[in-house]
C-alpha cells in the first residue's frame, strides 16, 4: 500500500494510525522532512524577532576604522505592543445558558497555568503566524498545556476539515542538548523516538481520543502574510545605514591635521601637543584640521523615511509624535483605530485556539472529574487593552431611553469591568444587602391581633 492510499484510509477512519508499522512510520518520516524545510523559514523569523538581523550578521567591517554594529529592533517593538493591545487584560468566560459552575471550573482548573500562558500564545502567533498548543496530564492529575512553537513542532492534518491526524514534536533534552527526540502524538498513543525514528521507550496512551493539540493560524497565507516579511527588508537597511552613521560620527576622531608651506619634524610633534602651540617656519605657513564633511539633513531624512515607512506597513502610531494634551479619549482611540482593527484579527485567531483549548479541558473534566459541559455554551471574551473615553460612554447611556439596551450590554461598553457577569453578581448582592430586613412572624403577628 503507497503512502497516498494510507492518508485516504487514516482520514476516513478505514485503519488507525499505527507506528509500529513501517508502512505508518514512513509516512510520519515523510511529515518530519516537511517540518524541517518550513523550520529553516521558522528559524530565521524567531532570529530577527531576537534581533539577530542579518544587517548584523553581515555588516562589513573596514580595517583602520570604527567598526560598530548597531541594532534597533522595531519587529520587536511592534510585536510587544500588538500583545500587550490584545491580551493587556486577562481573557474572561461566561456561559450562554448561564451556567455558573462552567465558567468556576475553567478558572479553577487552569489555575495552576503560567500567568503568561495566553500573551507567550499570542506572541509566537504574530511572529510567526501559526502556533501550536499541546495538552497533557501531569504527574498531579491536573490538565496542563504547553506551546509549541512551529521551530519545534508540526502537525499533518486534513487542510478540509483541519482534523489533526498527528503530532509531531521535536526537542532536546536539558541535560543533553546535542540529542534530538522526537515524540508522535496519535489519536490514541503517544510514541517516543530518538532523532532517526528509533522507539527509544514504549508507546504512552493518550486518554484524550484525538490528537491533543490545537493549530492557531493567523492567517491563510502564513509566513507569507507576517510582520517579519513585511518589515526585514526595511530593519535591515536602517541598521546597515545607522550603523554607518555611528562609525562615521567615531571616525571624526581620526580628524588629521594638515601643513601648508611647513614642514615639522616628527619630533617635534609631541611637544607641540604637551603645550598646545604649533611653531610654524615662513610667512605663508599654515595649519588646519582635515575633517569629513556629513550631510547629516540627508541621513537624518532617510532614517526618517525608513522609520515612518515602517510604521504604515506595521499600522502603529509613533508615541514619540508630538500630540495634544487636550485629546479625548474618542481622539485617541480614532488615531488607534487601524490598529485596533488589526489586533481584532489576532484576537479572533487567538480565540480559535482558547475554544479547542475548552473542548479538550471539558474532556479532560469528563474523564478525571465526571462531569460534563459543552464547550460551545462558554464564550471568551477579550478586553484590549486601549484607550476608552467611559465617561462619554456613560453621558450616552443616560440618555438612552429605558428597555433599548439591558444591563448586561451597558455593561460590556465599560473598559474597567473585565467580566460582566461576574460584576452582575456583585450588583446583585449589594441589592440583597442594601433591601430592608422584613420579619415576617412580626408582621403577622400584627395583623392577627
Amino acid at each position: 500500500m503507497n503512502i497516498n492510499e494510507i492518508i485516504k484510509k487514516l482520514f476516513k477512519k478505514e485503519i488507525g494510525l499505527d507506528l509500529n508499522n513501517p508502512e505508518h512510520l514512513k509516512l510520519v518520516k515523510k511529515a518530519h522532512g516537511s517540518y524541517n524545510v518550513f523550520k529553516n523559514i521558522y528559524d530565521k523569523m524567531y532570529r530577527y524577532y531576537k534581533g539577530d538581523t542579518d544587517a548584523i550578521r553581515k555588516y562589513l567591517f573596514v580595517t583602520e576604522r570604527s567598526n560598530l554594529k548597531i541594532n534597533l529592533n522595531y519587529i520587536k517593538k511592534f510585536i510587544k505592543e500588538e500583545v500587550a493591545y490584545t491580551l493587556g487584560n486577562d481573557i474572561t468566560y461566561e456561559s450562554r445558558t448561564d451556567n455558573k459552575n462552567v465558567v468556576s471550573d475553567i478558572e479553577y482548573y487552569t489555575a495552576h497555568w503560567n500567568e503568561l500562558h495566553d500573551t507567550d500564545l499570542m506572541k509566537y502567533l504574530i511572529v510567526f503566524t501559526k502556533v501550536y498548543e499541546l495538552y497533557y496530564i501531569d504527574d498531579n492529575a491536573d490538565f496542563c498545556s504547553k506551546i509549541i512553537k512551529p521551530t519545534e513542532g508540526y502537525a499533518y492534518y486534513d487542510e478540509s476539515s483541519k482534523k489533526v491526524l498527528f503530532f509531531i514534536h521535536s526537542f532536546k533534552n536539558d541535560f543533553d542538548t546535542t540529542t534530538t527526540y522526537i515524540d508522535v502524538y496519535t489519536a490514541d498513543k503517544i510514541y517516543h523516538f530518538d532523532g532517526k525514528f528509533n522507539q527509544i521507550s514504549t508507546p504512552t496512551n493518550n486518554i484524550f481520543g484525538e490528537v491533543p493539540v490545537s493549530i492557531g493560524e493567523l492567517t491563510e497565507e502564513g509566513y507569507d502574510d507576517s510582520l517579519y516579511k513585511d518589515l526585514k527588508g526595511l530593519q535591515d537597511a536602517f541598521e546597515t545605514n545607522l550603523s554607518d552613521i555611528g562609525n562615521e560620527i567615531s571616525d571624526f576622531r581620526n580628524a588629521y591635521l594638515l601643513f601648508k608651506n611647513a614642514q615639522v619634524n616628527k619630533e617635534d610633534i609631541p611637544e607641540m601637543k604637551k603645550l598646545g602651540v604649533l611653531q610654524l617656519p615662513g610667512d605663508k605657513a599654515d595649519a588646519q584640521w582635515l575633517i569629513k564633511n556629513i550631510n547629516d539633513t540627508f541621513i537624518q531624512n532617510t532614517l526618517d523615511r525608513y522609520e515612518d515607512t515602517m510604521y504604515q506597513l506595521a499600522c502603529h502610531i509613533n508615541h514619540n509624535e508630538k500630540m495634544q494634551s487636550n485629546l479625548s479619549g474618542i481622539a485617541l482611540r480614532s488615531r488607534l483605530i487601524v490598529l485596533e482593527n488589526k489586533c481584532s484579527l489576532q484576537i479572533k485567531a487567538h480565540k480559535n485556539i482558547v475554544k479547542n483549548r475548552l473542548r479538550f479541558l471539558f474532556i479532560y473534566l469528563n474523564i478525571k472529574k465526571n462531569k460534563i459541559y459543552d464547550y460551545k455554551d462558554v464564550k471568551a471574551l477579550y478586553t484590549p487593552n486601549i484607550p476608552s473615553d467611559d465617561l462619554s460612554t456613560a453621558q450616552m447611556l443616560a440618555q438612552v431611553p429605558e428597555r433599548i439596551i439591558s444591563n448586561d450590554t451597558a455593561r460590556g461598553l465599560f473598559s474597567f469591568i473585565n467580566n460582566k457577569v461576574a460584576e452582575a453578581e456583585k450588583v446583585k448582592e449589594e441589592q440583597a444587602e442594601e433591601m430592608p430586613q422584613v420579619d415576617l412572624d412580626k408582621e403577622l403577628g400584627d395583623e392577627n391581633d
